[in-house]
């Protein structure tokens, strides 16, 4: 009775920002905004979406909470947008929703940034020693002090309406309150360096699927710098990628806490691997192919396009297998172990005639491969 009251608040901060999601993309499309605002807007129903799930399926794991404390913060985007329209027709309540918009991303950082390295991926510190609970207390710190920040005489700059000044600004104590504000950023750095240092320690001393939980993770976090590395000097495609990248950090966080095909990962970071890879090596040929083609040969430039194109189709295949086999050896161990383990046994194998040591073979490859407790082989005789 207690976990289903507990899960009341996280479906009610999950219905929130996804009504808040909906009401922005309208927001944006009714007064015909720059399309670029709704990039953002799949992240945060991701966020919900999977802090939801998270409270659900594990209540007790503090990590679904800080994944809706960060969903409260990616929302500023939607509440601007709504801050706009509310403005643009002239009512009060968009000041107080665009100065609150303006100051909640402290929930996204410090939620995402801070707290969830130290609890991840269980819930628990990575052990009972003082100075986690000594981080725990200056990541708290930092969340207060940067909160402060609701109390500044500040502007929200409302997309299609202009500055709004802070309505929660305090009239007096502004420069109290900006050198409180402006403490906190070595206070974040101190933090950060510390959640670093709690994902490193947990790696050491991690069993295999809990460094599976990590890989999921870290992969999603690298992933999602990407639009952030593209963004000015290609703003188009960052903005594109932002829109497909960012919602793949909370879907990684709930895979990961959940242990939904959690192996996969070795998997997903060969193929990722592998194809970039190719994909480099094969252009570096096409383009060697066209210039060498169209110089040395009196031939139009459609048609050295066109005897490049076939070059690499031709070497797609070969490429293909010869990297994959590489990357296995290096990200997807248990693919190549296998591989290795089964062409092993069928050399051994070869020209066995004698059920009985065929079957010894096959129990001695199937302990090696998988490792079961136990194992047995059944063989039923043929008759007539």
């Amino acid at each position: 009775m207690r976990t289903r009251l507990l899960q009341l608040p996280a479906a009610a901060v999950a219905v929130v920002v996804l009504l808040s999601v909906l009401a922005s993309a309208w927001a944006t499309l009714a007064l015909r905004l720059s399309p670029t605002h709704l990039l953002v807007l799949p992240a945060v129903a991701a966020f919900a979406v999977s802090g939801w799930v998270l409270v659900v399926r594990v209540p007790r794991n503090i990590v679904g909470w800080l994944v809706l404390m960060a969903t409260l913060g990616f929302a500023s985007l939607p509440w601007t947008l709504i801050s706009s329209w509310l403005l643009m027709h002239h009512l009060a309540v968009g000041r107080l929703t665009a100065s609150w918009a303006n100051s909640s991303w402290v929930l996204a950082v410090g939620g995402l940034a801070l707290l969830l390295p130290l609890f991840f991926p269980d819930g628990r510190m990575p052990s009972s020693r003082r100075r986690w609970r000594v981080l725990l207390g200056i990541d708290v710190v930092y969340v207060v002090m940067a909160s402060l920040n609701i109390l500044l005489n500040t502007t929200n700059d409302v997309p299609g309406y202009g500055p709004v000044r802070n309505v929660f600004a305090l009239p007096r104590g502004q420069s109290v309150l900006h050198a409180f504000v402006g403490a906190s950023v070595p206070v974040f750095l101190v933090g950060a360096v510390g959640a670093i240092c709690s994902l490193v320690t947990r790696w050491r001393a991690a069993d295999e699927p809990s460094r599976a939980q990590i890989k999921w993770v870290v992969i999603a976090l690298v992933i999602a710098l990407v639009p952030f590395a593209l963004h000015g000097w290609w703003d188009a495609g960052s903005n594109a990628a932002l829109g497909i990248t960012l919602p793949l950090v909370p879907a990684c966080i709930a895979i990961s806490v959940l242990r939904y095909r959690l192996y996969d990962i070795d998997r997903i970071i060969s193929r990722a691997v592998s194809y970039l890879l190719i994909t480099g090596l094969l252009l570096v040929v096409y383009v060697a192919c066209v210039a060498v083609i169209t110089s040395l040969v009196s031939l139009g430039s459609s048609a050295g396009v066109a005897l490049s194109t076939l070059v690499v189709a031709a070497l797609f295949q070969p490429v293909r297998r010869r990297v994959q086999h590489r990357v296995d050896q290096r990200f997807n161990r248990a693919r190549y172990d296998a591989e290795r383990i089964v062409e092993a046994f069928a050399q051994r194998v070869k020209g066995t005639v004698d059920t009985l040591d065929l079957g010894t073979e096959l129990a001695a490859t199937v302990a090696e491969a998988v490792q079961p407790q136990t194992l047995s082989i059944s063989m039923i005789p043929k008759f007539g």
